[in-house]
């Protein structure tokens, strides 16, 4: 009897080790996950600033702006003939031109009138209120073109559009491959200020000057301007 008692109680201990083994292992299982859990989630918020730092990065950075609005005409640009406006042509003439000057004049080199020169026009070009609303924006887009010569009536210069100003002074370049076709002689210079359209331009006002023109270049190189202007007000336009 006191046999079979210690086999009971053998066989008890037996079972009670095995279930605290087993609980014992069961216990450690989870404990492997969750550390690898928290090993994967400090990965994963390791990694994602560096993306959104790249990617902020690259959607904040911009090009640098110059500001300038009117443009710089290119002295080493190449001639060709400028952009026709959209015709028909519809007149709508004010006095808005209040001087055409020739500028930067290159003396000829037998001093009779000269081979090159620029332009230099003070105009009132604001135009905020001159489209018809059909055309999707009332405010105008005001530039300036250059015709030589009544009878042949040849487009030298177009400017791309210009600042609107009350009063004032833009700086044309007339590059001289434009007027190597000219003989010498007088050339009647005409400036038309323009607000260009989807279907046709506006003429606002056109000016006409003469200039003895004359292809031989002047040896010393030397340069005549006529008349004065203010530095703050001096715009020099891009032509096409």
């Amino acid at each position: 009897m006191e046999l079979r008692n210690v086999a009971v109680v053998a066989v008890a201990l037996l079972v009670a080790l095995s279930g605290c083994s087993a609980l014992g292992g069961s216990q450690a299982e989870p404990s492997n996950d969750t550390e690898t859990d928290t090993n994967g989630i400090a990965d994963d918020e390791s990694e994602s600033p560096g993306d959104d730092v790249e990617s902020s990065g690259s959607e904040n950075k911009t090009e640098p702006d110059s500001g300038d609005d009117t443009g710089d005409a290119d002295t080493t640009a190449e001639w060709s003939p400028p952009e026709e406006p959209n015709r028909p042509l519809e007149d709508k003439r004010e006095d808005r031109i209040e001087s055409v000057e020739f500028v930067d004049k290159e003396p000829a080199e037998n001093g009779d009138g000269y081979s090159n020169f620029n332009l230099e026009v003070v105009a009132n070009t604001s135009m905020e209120n001159v489209d018809p609303p059909e055309h999707g924006d009332v405010e105008g887009e005001p530039y300036f073109f250059v015709k030589i010569n009544e009878d042949e009536q040849k487009l030298v210069e177009r400017t791309d559009e210009v600042r609107m100003e009350e009063n004032g002074t833009f700086h044309i370049e007339v590059r001289p491959a434009g007027l190597e076709e000219f003989d010498s002689g007088s050339l009647t210079v005409e400036v038309f200020l323009m607000d260009e359209d989807k279907d046709w331009d506006d003429i606002y006002d056109a000016v006409g000057k003469d200039v003895q023109f004359n292809p031989e270049t002047g040896t010393d190189g030397s340069s005549s301007t006529d008349g004065d202007s203010e530095s703050g007000e001096n715009y020099s336009v891009a032509v096409r």
